[in-house]
């Protein structure tokens, strides 16, 4: 014990002479390049690392040459906490100049979105597998591969990828970063079962997507992704087994249209057509009103990045919304990754910012704050941006799932037409459950539903529904 106090003093006292060492390099006159990076790599030495984003980001725009070795560790240091966010922005030309990783890894990032696929790949081969980066652009190159066709090497980085961020989870002395690390690590597994998924080994898929653990914020989705190999293996009384599931109480915050889709599709599939008319029409009856809010609520505040910002941390606190169908899309983007990760650099600014404010006042705590300050600002703006690409993302599931079940509903129509000059009535009398009409494998566990939703039990739920065909 009488050594972690020691401990805690050492670095307590290092990191105060760092920042006394950082304002003294910011006192000598005016900033120049060599100023900055001296200034910089202090200030990250005594973890005041959102206080120098703006001078870093200024001395890449305004330095010309490779980073030096002391200034690119200083800046991966820096990116380790902040995350790649505020510098996605700059443009490729400055952000090339450096040979960090995590520059990398955002140059990659954004080759990608441009469909550069083998650009991407090239800048990702040249990270080192010891860099901190590395579980993400495992998890990259897993995608990449799965886009190009190559599913072999698509499962194998995809393993690579849980292996290493298993490791680095268990090396991490940050919490954020450990449960960041974890939640990598789950995408990865799911990236297994969907490269088999998408080599139509939908038994084998099915088998993997259920090594991804209840508990991780990935499992909701993976739960859908699941339903859908269940309907490929035509094991449909599975598929509403795992879709009845999101009416759980606890899964309030998944807003996903397709499941309503999908669960009218297993209906039809299995000729039970006034299941599948009721699933439409309910449907249809609880959201096509307020889809059309929707579009008009994200047509009428534009981009207004700082109301979306304020709209979703009024979300949080549980005060009253615009629109009733902004409680449960609000919530369901609060839960996804990209979020958190967001929310959780904010606070940490926030955190430094605080720590700022206690220092003693001076020129260079004054300018210290109002970098910090810029930098709150612009994740604020990024958070609000997210936001709102979320509501937009989720209006289009909408229309996507309108369409779908326009679908359906005529040929629901067409199909109970033709049962009408059919003659057969095998079927009349007959119950429509039975426990014969399980399938299961060896993960997958047998219990009888009482009519509650039980936590442990999500997800396994199964129908025992015969088939009307």
């Amino acid at each position: 014990m009488f050594s972690k106090i020691l401990l805690t003093l050492f670095i307590t006292s290092t990191a105060l002479a760092s920042y006394d060492s950082a304002e003294k390099q910011y006192g000598k006159g005016t900033i120049s390049l060599s100023g900055y990076r001296r200034t910089i790599i202090e200030l990250v030495n005594s973890g005041y690392h959102f206080s120098a984003v703006p001078w870093m980001k200024d001395f890449l725009v305004k330095n010309t040459k490779t980073l030096d070795a002391d200034l690119e560790e200083a800046f991966d240091k820096m990116l380790y906490v902040t995350g790649v966010k505020p510098f996605e922005s700059l443009p490729e030309e400055i952000l090339s100049r450096s040979t960090s990783g995590n520059i990398r890894y955002i140059l990659a990032k954004r080759l990608l979105k441009q469909n550069r696929l083998q650009d991407a790949l090239t800048l990702l081969n040249r990270v080192n597998g010891d860099h901190p980066a590395y579980p993400y652009v495992s998890n990259m190159k897993g995608t990449i591969y799965s886009s190009l066709g190559k599913s072999g090497e698509a499962e194998t980085q995809f393993k690579d990828c849980i292996r290493v961020s298993e490791r680095a989870s268990g090396n991490s002395d940050s919490r954020l970063q450990k449960s960041q690390l974890l939640l990598n690590r789950d995408y990865c597994i799911a990236g297994v079962a969907r490269v088999q998924f998408a080599s139509k080994n939908y038994q084998k898929a099915e088998f993997n997507y259920l090594d991804v653990q209840k508990t991780s914020f990935v499992w909701p989705e993976i739960l859908f992704e699941e339903a859908w190999t269940s309907y490929y293996v035509k094991n449909y009384n599975r598929t509403l087994g795992k879709l009845v599931s999101y009416k759980a109480p606890v899964f309030d915050f998944v807003f996903k249209p397709e499941v309503e889709v999908l669960t009218a599709l297993t209906y039809m599939k299995m000729c039970l057509y006034e299941d599948a008319k009721k699933t439409a029409d309910d449907f249809y009856s609880t959201l096509f009103e307020p889809s059309k809010d929707l579009r008009t609520f994200i047509n009428s505040r534009g981009k207004d990045y700082r109301y979306y910002y304020n709209l979703v941390a009024d979300n949080e606190k549980n005060k009253a919304m615009p629109l009733p169908i902004l409680e449960s899309i609000l919530k369901s983007i609060r839960k996804e990754g990209a979020f958190l990760e967001m929310k959780g650099a904010l606070s940490m600014a926030m955190a430094e910012y605080n720590r700022l404010a206690k220092q003693r006042k001076s020129g260079f705590r004054s300018n210290l704050i109002r970098n910090i300050k810029v930098v709150l600002g612009e994740y604020r703006t990024v958070i609000g941006a997210y936001v709102r690409s979320g509501l937009v993302s989720k209006y289009s599931e909408l229309y996507s799932a309108f369409e779908s079940m326009s679908y359906i509903k005529l040929e629901i129509l067409a199909l109970r037409k033709e049962r009408l000059y059919q003659t057969d009535t095998s079927l009349k009398g007959k119950k429509r459950g039975d426990v014969k009409y399980i399938q299961r494998n060896d993960k997958q566990y047998f219990w009888t539903f009482n009519g509650e939703f039980w936590a442990d039990e999500l997800g396994d739920y199964v129908f025992a529904l015969r088939s009307e065909c």
